[in-house]
């Protein structure tokens, strides 16, 4: 997806720092939806985890765009709210693994979707 057009070319989302957290995390997050070995799924989920984590400081660039004041800290502050919940969605996915309910993973994922989803919808820019 290219967000931006400047003289020097496109950028594209996934050249930002949070763009390369991002596609580690939908890495690690395709990987896992299909994982059927427990200990190679939870690797997966703490591999999306550690993506989320480094994510969290950083700010989407429709977000660093706005100017300071109380709308940007209030967009800042769903958006770090919207990837803790998916970081915690992410630890019951490798809790999942680590007890074997692999099958708990499928429904697990349908909630990452929505979540990802929403998280797109509010911080990306088409």
């Amino acid at each position: 997806m290219i967000v931006a057009l400047g003289f020097a070319g496109a950028v594209r989302a996934d050249d930002t720092p949070l763009g390369k957290q991002m596609e580690e995390f939908n890495d690690a997050y395709k990987a896992f939806r299909k994982e059927k070995d427990p200990a190679k799924g939870a690797e997966l989920a703490r591999e999306a985890q550690g993506a989320l984590v480094k994510s969290f400081a950083l700010e989407p660039e429709m977000v660093s765009k706005m100017p300071d004041g109380p709308e940007k800290s209030k967009a800042l502050a769903a958006y770090r709210g919207m990837i803790a919940k998916t970081l915690a969605t992410l630890c019951e996915v490798e809790s999942a693994f680590l007890d074997g309910k692999v099958d708990q993973v499928a429904e697990l994922v349908d909630a990452l979707k929505d979540q990802k989803k929403a998280g797109h919808d509010r911080f990306m820019e088409e």
